[in-house]
């Protein structure tokens, strides 16, 4: 069976990203991590909010339903990775991967909403003075989905940084933070067991916390793709563009994107004596030069300038955000 990669590359000089060869392949990893997710998610929620509600443990079901949070996200982001998957049309010449992007920022939201249930759950505790009945099923319960939550977190966190995707990488930051609470929550029940019902409200309110941060990290990561943060070093993009041969000069470099796909334009200025195809030659292979140096998709435009005084120079030439030539 062929080999689903040709290679990989370090990206943004951080970590390491396998080139894929067919980018269908990736969106195909991407559905099924979530789908195993999904039922994991399922399954934890399904124990921690059954067995919550019947000890009457408020951190306990307070986790389930973060897991259960952590299960609409997962449903949330198959239907992003869906519509993100759409080829380019007249509409969205650009493709639809943004989509991606933006379900990750409903993850966000599905967060802020169980930190809200959360809350409201805890002020009632506080006004009625309910006492959890903690027994041994209780930490049975909580280990058994800690261990699927730390299982599920490594797995998650590796396959969002080998394909590069914001989905998996907001999913990856909710359910450590999961792990996180679940050990938190396995804590407050010791607390109640020794005679101190008032660990179990603390606990459930540093879960909110603790969800609160996930959403805020995962909105921060998701503002960042979509205010076309620059995504690798000009300094790359111009390396790259210098190797091809009739090159003189680089400048302008601009990059933006995610998802698995970048976006890069540039200026390069050839002989002025060249003939148009000459220049166009020198451009494509500029093109190609670069995208093998990102290593992911990218789509590269090349503006081609006469290498004269005038644009032998470091900064774009033309603002278009001014409308007018520097």
């Amino acid at each position: 069976m062929p080999s689903e990669t040709s290679g990989s590359i370090t990206f943004n000089g951080q970590r390491t990203i396998p080139i894929f060869r067919d980018p269908k392949e990736r969106q195909r990893q991407v559905r099924r991590t979530l789908i195993l997710v999904l039922a994991c998610n399922l399954l934890v929620a399904l124990a921690k909010l059954s067995y919550g509600l019947l000890t009457q443990s408020l951190s306990m079901t307070a986790d389930g339903l973060n897991s259960l949070m952590d299960a609409a996200a997962n449903i949330v982001g198959l239907v992003g990775v869906e519509v993100a998957a759409r080829p380019p049309d007249s509409s969205h010449p650009y493709g639809h991967r943004r989509f991606e992007t933006l379900a990750s920022l409903l993850i966000a939201a599905t967060m802020v909403l169980a930190v809200t249930q959360i809350l409201e759950s805890a002020w009632h505790r506080i006004q009625s003075g309910e006492r959890p009945d903690v027994t041994s099923l209780s930490f049975v319960v909580m280990v058994i989905t800690l261990v699927i939550n730390l299982g599920v977190s490594f797995l998650e966190r590796r396959r969002a940084v080998a394909l590069h995707s914001s989905i998996l990488s907001a999913d990856a930051k909710h359910t450590a933070a999961d792990a996180l609470v679940s050990t938190g929550v396995i804590v407050g029940l010791v607390g109640v067991r020794l005679g101190y019902p008032w660990a179990d409200l603390v606990v459930s309110i540093g879960v909110a916390g603790v969800i609160a941060w996930g959403a805020w990290t995962a909105l921060r990561d998701a503002a960042q793709v979509l205010a076309d943060r620059a995504v690798v070093s000009a300094e790359t993009v111009e390396q790259a563009a210098r190797a091809v041969p009739g090159v003189v000069g680089v400048h302008g470099v601009r990059t933006r994107g995610g998802e698995g796909m970048i976006w890069v334009d540039l200026h390069i200025q050839v002989a002025p004596q060249l003939r148009v195809d000459e220049a166009h030659e020198i451009a494509s292979q500029v093109a190609q030069q670069v995208e093998a140096a990102l290593g992911l998709p990218a789509d590269v435009v090349v503006h081609v300038e006469p290498a004269t005084a005038e644009h032998l120079q470091p900064q774009r030439g033309y603002e278009p955000w001014r409308g007018r030539s520097t």
